[in-house]
């Protein structure tokens, strides 16, 4: 089973080989120690950034735009506590009408993209594999603070 996974359809770049290698190394240094380092790496990693569109996702404050909620939703969603609550055996909970209970809201979601402003790719080096677009895709994003969000997140 694949749980993070990022494809050359929306972010290209099938013709490369080590932007691709890269994300696959974070899952070997990775394989014996604890998730919250993968998604740590993985949040970084500017294929993901571009796959999930989180790059270049900045604070309201920053130029009057919400925060892309894409990486935050999936990460919720997909990487981790899915969309409904489940009991230990692995069944959905339901509320006293029959409803599955979801684990979260739009407003956590939209709190949760907050975290994920400012990224953004660090410059071309030489010695390395160039995207298309001349981009450094190979290593971690840099996070930007004037696009961070500043404020507390509940």
């Amino acid at each position: 089973s694949q749980i993070i996974v990022v494809s050359t359809q929306g972010v290209g770049g099938d013709h490369l080989s080590e932007q691709w290698l890269s994300f696959y190394d974070i899952f070997l240094r990775h394989s014996f120690g604890s998730y919250r380092d993968v998604l740590k790496e993985v949040t970084f990693n500017p294929l993901m950034g571009r796959y999930l569109t989180h790059t270049g996702s900045s604070s309201y404050d920053h130029n009057g735009r919400y925060p892309n909620e894409n990486y935050a939703r999936e990460i919720m969603q997909l990487f981790s506590i899915g969309l409904d609550k489940l009991d230990p055996d692995g069944t959905v909970q339901r509320d006293a009408s029959g409803t599955e209970i979801p684990t979260y809201s739009n407003a956590q979601i939209l709190n949760f993209a907050r975290v994920f402003t400012g990224f953004v790719e660090q410059e071309p080096r030489s010695n390395v594999e160039h995207s298309d677009e001349g981009k450094n895709m190979i290593d971690a994003m840099r996070i930007d603070a004037t696009m961070h969000d500043i404020y507390p997140k509940p």
